[in-house]
């Protein structure tokens, strides 16, 4: 009786294994409720969660620099931010001066995000080149990727944040704040955001400042990072101060994972999203911009995991497959 119970114990345990393996929960990093990147990671662990065998853990962290450090020392496995804040991170450019990240590596490209800077609608800033001298946030100590952006759009009018009455600041929800209790004269935020919308209704309308499309403003952004570009937002109802379409600083939003992190779970992860549009659309309209044939858009500096690379190729939109 003794070897039969312990035959059936080994049994289950056998069994069991497997399935305690795939759920496994890996971590998701993002940004603080109230960002655009929270939402946006909420309804990708939804969707991955229910496409595959994975068990996902979202974890909202301070900002980008935050994000990325903690995928890059194994604190969690995947992470959402933007292009450059990635490219800075993996090549130790800029903040990350002396403290590269070679851990990172790209999942996929998820959407072209915009970017603007928000006046109020009655506010005598009518353009960006209004912008001098007046209040701003400045420093962004715990998400300074915001310091790259706002330089890139001011660049296009000769500004920077140089130019502008500093009003120090620690992130973006931070910077909304400030401008919603009337410490600023425009806050830098994505077009689309929770927290714009929110803004918006708090001051009573808001607007965003367009960027003129012209070849001297497409370089002047590029010098700030070459992964920049220009993008032209619709007036839509989730696009509060958008009244037209108007051009504001693109960046590509990715989603990023640790090289640490097994071929085969990244693999699954990205397997999961790229024929889910609908189900992401319902979660945020923001992945109306989500194209599963620019998942694998190459940068200028930044890796992809050999995972992603695999079912890259399986599905035929890997460079050159």
């Amino acid at each position: 009786m003794k070897v039969l119970a312990r035959s059936l114990v080994l049994s289950l345990a056998a069994l069991l294994l497997p399935a305690l393996a795939a759920a496994e929960t890996i971590g998701f990093a993002t940004l603080p409720p109230g960002a655009i990147n929270n939402v946006q990671a909420q309804v990708i662990a939804k969707v991955v969660q229910s496409n595959s065998d994975l068990q996902v853990r979202v974890t909202p962290y301070r900002g980008g620099g935050a994000m990325t450090a903690a995928v890059n020392a194994k604190q969690a496995e995947f992470g959402i931010t933007d292009i450059i804040e990635l490219t800075d991170a993996y090549s130790g450019n800029d903040r990350f001066e002396g403290k590269a990240m070679p851990n990172l590596r790209v999942a996929f490209r998820v959407l072209a995000f915009p970017i603007g800077i928000f006046v109020r609608k009655d506010s005598e800033i009518k353009s960006l080149a209004d912008m001098k001298g007046k209040r701003f946030a400045t420093e962004w100590s715990a998400f300074p990727n915001s310091i790259l952006m706002a330089n890139a759009i001011l660049s296009t009018v000769g500004l920077s944040l140089a130019d502008v009455d500093g009003v120090p600041t620690a992130n973006i929800i931070r910077g909304a704040e400030d401008f919603k209790s009337g410490k600023t004269d425009g806050f830098i935020f994505a077009v689309g955001a929770p927290k714009v919308a929110e803004v918006n209704s708090a001051v009573g309308g808001i607007r965003v400042l367009a960027i003129e499309d012209t070849p001297k403003n497409h370089e002047a952004m590029k010098k700030v990072r070459p992964d920049y570009f220009m993008m032209k937002v619709p007036p839509l109802p989730n696009y509060a101060g958008v009244s037209e379409p108007t051009n504001v600083l693109g960046t590509d939003l990715t989603i990023f994972v640790g090289a640490h992190v097994p071929d085969d779970v990244v693999y699954e992860f990205v397997k999961a999203v790229r024929p889910e549009k609908k189900a992401l659309v319902q979660g945020h309209p923001s992945f109306n911009g989500f194209d599963p044939d620019q998942m694998a858009k190459q940068f200028t500096a930044a890796k992809y995991h050999p995972g992603a690379i695999k079912y890259f190729k399986e599905v035929g939109i890997w460079p050159g497959s």
